[in-house]
């Protein structure tokens, strides 16, 4: 098991996490600066499309995910893998970047020169500040993995992700979120 935190990994939400926004959550690392650190929830969805927020494409039906509750009602964010198509990317690391100009993005998308499936919308982010972060994986909220992040653009599943970190946290993986139902 990975142990430490840079851009790039991967928080996993221990199971029963107390903050309901966080439950069953897979996050990507994107930057760590003195200031706090910045990730998106790569594995939970709304139910918006990207034109609902940019109707300047308007043949694609590309969803967008929920990648937190900081700004998750006014801020888009992206992942891809076009750092030469999209002016002022930042790079995650193996390829994969976030941000840059949108106008870029819009264009490369309507040219198809952006190809839908290796391009990731987020509604919102996850964010903390300096040391808020550390504390919470010393009092045991998250655990840090390490992922080939071509794998970013499937469907990552929290429980099968577990599993692959720790066997036995099995058990927990597959109970439901309220045990006492059970």
């Amino acid at each position: 098991m990975k142990k430490e935190l840079t851009i790039g990994t991967i928080l996993i939400s221990k199971p029963f996490m107390e903050d309901k926004r966080f439950e069953k959550t897979i996050i990507l690392i994107v930057d760590i600066n003195e200031d706090g650190i910045i990730g998106f929830i790569i594995n939970k969805n709304t139910s918006s499309i990207i034109q609902d927020i940019i109707t300047e494409i308007p043949n694609e039906n590309i969803s967008i995910k929920y990648g937190g509750p900081v700004d998750d009602n006014s801020s888009l964010f992206y992942l891809h893998q076009y750092p030469d198509l999209i002016n002022g990317s930042k790079i995650i690391k193996n390829g994969v970047f976030w941000g840059g100009n949108i106008d870029d993005v819009i264009n490369g998308i309507n040219s198809k020169e952006i190809n839908t499936n290796k391009i990731i919308f987020f509604l919102g982010y996850t964010g903390w500040e300096k040391h808020q972060l550390t504390n919470e994986i010393k009092e045991g909220s998250w655990i840090i993995h390490e992922i080939n992040l071509a794998n970013l653009y499937n469907n990552l599943n929290w429980s099968d992700l577990l599993i692959e970190v720790n066997k036995e946290y099995e058990i927990w993986a597959t109970a439901p979120s309220d045990f006492h139902l059970n």
